[in-house]
């Protein structure tokens, strides 16, 4: 499947099933990459928005892993007291990943921040940062959902108006889900996914990676 990105393209292989440690252990043996956030965006503003490809039989199996299924998103997700930290997961860690809120700060370090919300990005884009107040748990409407911070980091700003654009093919509202993490406690890894249920979107920052879902390697 051949995807705009930028100003090239890039290839998704077709998708497989399993969990998410499974399903990218396949991908990364087949020496591709696992599908970052980012990466999801752009396969799925093609898959639902691209006119060229709307018949294509790999582009339907996208559409009908979100509508049925979930799709992985390897992105790993460290929830804090103070926000989430989320670091593409290259190597498909997922919740067994050891990385600190101290080494993911350390990779903060000489980035950016956004104009709203606090949200941070580490100089290669890897590491982000979203401050509780920058995101909202529950629904969302696709305006609201476009900018919050917590779909901002996980799919990049571009990539969260792609999100909510997918939300508005759904009958219902979208989601979104993650961890309350009170003052004091430790931080709570958990992994991204992004799936429709009951007529909505729901967009994942708190899965455990267990389910049935999908994934394409790139």
């Amino acid at each position: 499947m051949w995807v705009p990105k930028g100003s090239g393209e890039i290839a998704f292989a077709p998708l497989i099933r399993g969990t998410y440690r499974n399903v990218g252990a396949q991908i990364l043996k087949s020496n591709q990459r696992v599908p970052t956030g980012d990466l999801t965006a752009s396969l799925v503003n093609a898959a639902y928005f691209s006119p060229e490809v709307a018949n294509e039989p790999e582009f339907e199996a996208v559409r009908n892993a979100v509508r049925d299924y979930w799709l992985g998103v390897f992105n790993v997700n460290t929830w804090t007291d103070k926000g989430v930290y989320s670091m593409q997961d290259f190597e498909a860690k997922g919740t067994s990943d050891k990385t600190s809120v101290e080494q993911l700060e350390a990779m903060l370090k000489g980035g950016k921040e956004l104009s709203w919300g606090g949200i941070r990005f580490s100089p290669d884009s890897r590491v982000r940062f979203a401050p509780e107040g920058s995101y909202r748990l529950g629904e969302h409407t696709p305006t609201s959902l476009a900018t919050d911070g917590l779909v901002v980091v996980i799919y990049n700003v571009d990539g969260a108006r792609t999100i909510a654009k997918l939300s508005e093919q759904f009958k219902y509202n979208p989601k979104t889900w993650g961890v309350k993490v009170q003052e004091g406690q430790a931080p709570v890894k958990r992994v991204s996914a992004l799936g429709g249920y009951c007529g909505r979107l729901d967009v994942s920052g708190s899965s455990f990676g267990g389910d049935d879902g999908r994934a394409s390697g790139v």
